[in-house]
């Protein structure tokens, strides 16, 4: 079988296009139509031209064409036709002529620009540079001819000839063959039966392996018989070099049949015989079987066919080339290789070429396959070996250069890969496979470059890396995305995660970013519209929903958050999915028993937790509540359950401790942290602060203090917490520091600019004190602390004027007005806080109503006097006719006091002002703490009464001179309440007085005091309480006269009054309001008692009466009070408002209007108070301004 060639040489090929002149065309006249329409006949006759341009039919064209001048003689096809004729037999003025007939009236027509387009080639500006290509395509520069005639036609040649011309040289490019094949076969149809068209395309037809449409066409040049003898021998020239198979058979027979004249017909026939012979071999079929498997791709199939046929033929070149092709293409190069040589050896008429390319190419891939191996062992020098070897067997195939790129890069050469890969790329400037490379190498090195070069590439193939581009400008954008997170410029990753989101949409992660990031600038609507868009784009995909669910999740809408999971099919669950449900249903069941628990449903919380299966994070959460609320037995109880159940569980292990604490029992905690201390890993930061807290609460300051300091040592990121806890710490010994350590709270918590913390800023840290409704627990606990310990060691001075008027009483006696000036200084001392006052007070219980002679004898004193002489006269002793105007303006009183910071201890000292007919020293000692849930405190005190003058100040009898009063209560208060932060508070008091004046008797006194409150707004800048209070009292004797004895104090022997007090309070950045209101019911009785219950002092009065009425004794008829009853209603006032005047000043008022039953004191207050330190934090909720010391209990 002879190897397959192309029929027509070149040398064969000139001669038949020499040979296909005018005189060797042929065609046949077609009658003209009967009865036609003039546009049927215009056509016909513009036929006829054609046929005899192809044929070369002078005669023919010359009748044609003068028939058309007389049927249609300006119609613009027939002047174009004419305009070629006269232009190819160079009638030049005929043409010129005729062309400008066409000018005239084809102007803009596409039959004008034919013309022009022929004129020019044949006469114009081009004949020069057509000349200049035919010169270059005879001398064999056809590609230098070819660039000059694509100038010229850009593959629109006019006319037949120029056609003929320029379509045989561009058919001749293997780009432009399957163009060529399509043109000329229009120009056959323009113009049929040229022998120079058919034989141009029977070439490019056979060229393009399209041969029985090359036969079709040689048999139609057969049908001339001046040709048919060269179509013969051309269509011989194909047949000959076919392999014998049932076509080329089929075809040789009949070629025989249709040249029996032919001079070779003798060599036809032997050739069909002998291949007709082979046909019938069952060998040479399974051969040729083989052949027709392998152009299918049935390799194994195609390589057990050959092996066949070769049993019988085994030098047959085709069948043993086509065995190495069906084993190459299985992969066996090796044993391929072989036959290929083999078929080689085997050709015996010189066509060798397809198999020693084969050859070339088989160990070229052999030696790649090597190369690719060493490759993959991590052996880059041997791979580089034999990419080297492989290079230089074949220069010009890129895929070895491809390879020594690939060892560049795992020896981490990319400069050196980057030159193989341009080296490549300018063998194979389109190779798609380098570009592939290309990109690759400069998206992973340098994606500046990357872009350029994408850009340069030509559009056919920049669009296959538009997605590389568009990944590039996607991971920038990433880039800065990550790069604006860690900066925490949020509104700038907005930005740019909108943009991304352009190109990504359904992008689940991209869209939960950027919704957390509208989320945090209060974007919320926007923040769940990119939710939304994302799940439009993502058709139920199921980490889309995953996705969804956890943003949800994230700002607490739970229930939403399972729906999106649920509308996840559930054989699309992955354990992530799974674990987020699971988690989801936990929270849930979490936040229901919190927010029972908040509400003040914790019986119900702890049921619910008990109802569920049971789990150590239950018991856990059941035990933390149980050490909250105080019962620290069954939280120990429970704390030693989840260690029964996880003996290694820290958190039951540190609140167990802490439970012991509470219970009391420190050995048994102080045991348990020396022998088994918990095992707290150094980065679970809330179990160590838990641990410090442990030993804090035994009293081990200095080791919880380490913790804390390791802890910020350590910390990686914000830690607000630990920053506080140290603070807590350190604030008894160094409150400087401790308030460093807040301000680096505060930074970590995100209230205080990093330049305002440290440097602390002492305005800045308490602006950022002030309280925010929005505040969690963390950090409204930094912002109390700071605000407690600023103040506690911010030195203030407050001036105060405080005012009391009485509009009921007796002038002289009990209409009692009172102005005390103070001046107040609270600093911090000796680990607490000190106070020092001086108070001026000024007391005018206004004149007596005297007779028409000045005198007075009104029960005041002795000067009313009643007296039973000897002989039993009764008589009025004289009234007082001086000091009959009770004021008096004190001197300073000193007053000096101090505190524990947590109030557990109090102490103060001080004496009344200086002026005071009676003075008295002062004082109290408190001490105080918590009993379980319930707060308690116990006072030791001496204060004064400060019902009226003579009780507070003391006085001095007219007549006698004697002073008396100066009442001081001296004794013992208990205090127990009960308040947990919630809605609801209870207090009591009880106490115990002796009270006792000078010249006054003596009195004891008992009252019990008891309320409940409820909180009906708590708020940060609002509170509204109302509540109800009982008290009882007792005296033992009635001593609120005001006669020589008497204290002038209010004393019933029982005084009981209900009351309903109402307390509303709200403030701002610089103004505080309260307002308190009450009204009350009370009862009270009074025992009869003597006026003079002093009998002493009276014995010496009366003594010095005697010289007057003689010996006397008291009139007993008017010497005791009477007994009485009463009850009734009143009402209470008041109003205080506070003024921030600046970093340092608040002015402040309040007054107060109360009215019962013969009791109408008002009051009102003036102060300014000064901090020594800069306080922009809030200000008093509810306002409390001083009250004087005599008021203090």
């Amino acid at each position: 079988m002879k190897p397959a060639a192309r029929p027509l040489a070149v040398a064969g090929s000139l001669v038949f296009l020499g040979l296909a002149g005018a005189g060797m065309a042929w065609g046949q006249d077609a009658p003209l139509p009967v009865n036609g329409t003039l546009a049927e006949q215009r056509q016909w006759l513009l036929q006829q031209v054609r046929v005899g341009e192809a044929t070369g039919r002078q005669a023919l064209i010359e009748d044609a064409l003068a028939r058309l001048r007389m049927l249609a003689p300006d119609d613009r096809d027939t002047l174009l036709a004419i305009v070629e004729v006269q232009l190819s037999q160079q009638k030049v003025d005929d043409a010129t002529a005729t062309l400008q007939r066409l000018r005239q009236i084809g102007a803009g027509t596409a039959e004008l620009a034919s013309a022009e387009r022929l004129w020019r080639a044949y006469r114009g500006d081009l004949q020069q540079e057509l000349q200049q290509a035919r010169l270059l395509a005879t001398g064999g520069r056809t590609d230098e001819a070819m660039v000059i005639y694509r100038r010229l036609f850009d593959d629109n040649p006019p006319g037949l000839q120029l056609g003929i011309e320029y379509w045989r040289l561009r058919g001749a490019q293997p780009t432009g063959r399957s163009l060529a094949i399509t043109r000329l076969s229009a120009l056959d149809a323009r113009y049929p039966g040229n022998t120079n068209v058919l034989q141009i395309l029977s070439q490019l037809l056979f060229n393009a392996g399209r041969d029985d449409e090359a036969l079709a066409v040689l048999q139609r040049i057969s049908r001339n018989p001046e040709t048919r003898t060269l179509a013969a021998q051309s269509e011989w020239s194909y047949l000959s070099s076919q392999p014998a198979t049932e076509r080329s058979v089929r075809l040789l027979r009949a070629f025989i049949t249709r040249y029996p004249a032919w001079a070779q017909l003798d060599d036809a026939r032997k050739r069909y015989a002998e291949q007709n012979k082979l046909v019938s071999d069952p060998a040479w079929r399974a051969g040729l079987r083989a052949q027709q498997q392998l152009e299918r791709g049935n390799n194994a199939a195609a390589e057990t066919g050959f092996r066949e046929a070769l049993k019988r033929y085994p030098r047959e070149a085709d069948f043993l080339g086509g065995l190495g092709l069906a084993l190459m293409r299985q992969g066996d190069r090796s044993q391929a290789l072989d036959y290929f040589q083999q078929a080689q050896r085997a050709v015996t008429d010189g066509a060798s070429g397809k198999w020693q390319d084969l050859i070339a190419s088989t160990r070229y891939w052999l030696l790649l396959e090597r190369a690719d191996a060493a490759m993959a062992a991590g052996d880059t020098a041997s791979a580089r070996s034999l990419y080297t070897q492989a290079h230089r067997r074949q220069p010009r195939e890129v895929n070895a250069m491809l390879g020594l790129a690939d060892v560049a890069v795992a020896e981490q050469d990319d400069a050196g890969a980057e030159r193989q890969l341009l080296a490549a790329q300018r063998t194979a400037p389109r190779d798609a496979n380098v570009i592939r490379k290309l990109v690759q190498l400069y998206g992973r090195t340098d994606p500046d470059r990357l872009e350029t070069y994408i850009a340069q590439l030509p559009a056919s193939q920049r669009t296959l890396y538009t997605a590389d581009l568009l990944q590039l400008r996607l991971q920038r954008l990433q880039q800065r995305l990550d790069l604006a997170h860690a900066q925490g410029e949020v509104r700038e990753a907005i930005v740019l995660g909108r943009e991304m989101r352009l190109q990504r949409p359904a992008d689940p992660w991209l869209a939960y970013r950027l919704a957390n990031d509208l989320r945090a600038v209060g974007e919320d609507a926007d923040a769940d519209a990119v939710i939304t868009d994302m799940l439009s784009h993502t058709a139920g995909d199921p980490v889309a929903r995953y996705a969804q669910a956890l943003y949800l999740s994230s700002i607490g809408h739970l229930d939403a958050a399972l729906a999106a999971l649920a509308q996840v099919p559930a054989t699309a669950w992955d354990e992530d999915i799974r674990a987020l449900d699971s988690r989801l249903r936990r929270q849930q069941l979490i936040d229901t028993v919190w927010t029972l628990r908040g509400s003040g449903r914790e019986a119900e919380a702890i049921a619910l937790l008990e109802a569920q299966p049971p789990s150590a994070d239950n018991l856990l959460i059941l035990a933390d509540w149980a050490r909250e609320r105080g019962d620290f037995e069954a939280a120990s109880a429970r704390y030693a359950r989840v260690l029964e159940a996880e003996p290694e569980n820290v958190d039951a292990q540190l609140g167990r401790i802490q439970a012991w604490i509470g219970i009391g029992d420190l050995p048994r905690a102080r045991q348990a942290m020396a022998s088994t201390p918990p095992a707290v890993a150094d980065d679970a930061v809330g179990q160590q602060r838990q641990l410090a807290g442990i030993w804090t609460d035994l009293h081990e300051n200095a080791k919880a203090l380490a913790i804390l300091r390791q802890l910020i040592q350590r910390k990686a990121g914000p830690d607000a917490q630990t920053y506080r806890d140290t603070a807590r710490l350190v604030r008894r010994g160094a409150p400087s520091e401790s308030l460093d350590l807040y301000a680096l709270s505060m930074q970590d918590n995100g209230v205080l600019a990093p330049a305002q913390a440290l440097p602390r800023d002492d305005r800045a840290l308490t602006l950022a004190s002030r309280e925010n409704a929005q505040d969690d627990w963390l950090r409204r606990s930094i912002r109390s602390d700071v605000e407690t310990l600023y103040q506690q060691q911010n030195p203030t001075l407050t001036v105060m004027q405080d005012s009391g008027r009485r509009s009921d009483g007796t002038p002289g006696i009990s209409r009692l007005a009172r102005d005390t000036r103070i001046v107040h200084l609270d600093a911090p001392v000796a680990q607490g806080l000190g106070f020092a006052r001086i108070e001026q007070v000024s007391l005018n219980a206004r004149s007596f109503q005297t007779d028409a002679d000045g005198s007075y004898d009104e029960d005041y004193g002795t000067c009313q006097l009643d007296l039973i002489q000897a002989d039993g006269t009764r008589v009025r002793a004289p009234g007082c006719n001086r000091n009959v105007h009770q004021r008096m303006n004190s001197g300073a009183g000193l007053a000096v006091g101090w505190r524990t910071l947590d109030d557990t201890f109090s102490v103060d000292v001080g004496h009344t002002a200086s002026g005071y007919p009676v003075g008295n020293w002062l004082g109290g000692v408190t001490v105080g703490g918590d009993l379980g849930v319930l707060g308690w405190s116990a006072t030791a005190s001496r204060r004064p009464m400060t019902n009226s003058l003579l009780s507070q100040a003391g006085a001095v009898d007219p007549r006698s001179g004697i002073r008396w009063g100066g009442v001081t209560a001296n004794g013992a208060t208990f205090s127990l309440g009960y308040d947990r932060g919630g809605r609801n508070g209870v207090w009591s008091n009880w106490s115990w007085h002796r009270l006792l004046g000078e010249n006054v008797a003596d009195n004891d006194r008992a009252r019990a005091m008891a309320g409940w409150y409820h909180k009906l707004i708590v708020r940060t800048d609002m509170r509204l309480d109302a509540g109800v209070t009982a008290m009882y009292w007792r005296y033992r004797h009635d001593l609120g006269g005001y006669s020589l004895g008497q204290g002038g104090y209010y004393s019933p022997q029982q005084y009981t009054s209900l009351s309903l007090p109402v307390s509303f309070a709200w403030r701002n950045d610089d103004w505080s309001v309260r307002l308190d209101g009450s009204v009350s019911w009370s009862r009270s009785r009074t025992d009869s008692y003597s006026r003079y219950p002093e009998v002493g002092l009276m014995d010496a009065i009366l003594a010095g009466l005697a010289d007057t009425y003689g010996p006397v004794t008291l009139d007993p008829s008017g010497l005791y009070t009477g007994e009485s009853r009463s009850r009734g209603t009143g009402y209470r006032f008041y109003a205080a408002v506070e003024r921030r005047l600046g970093d340092h000043l608040v002015l402040g008022a309040a007054g107060t209007l109360q009215r019962s039953e013969d009791f109408a004191p008002n009051t009102f207050q003036l102060y300014l108070r000064y901090t020594f330190n800069p306080w922009q934090g809030n200000l008093p909720l509810p306002v409390a301004p001083l009250v004087p010391y005599g008021e203090f209990r």
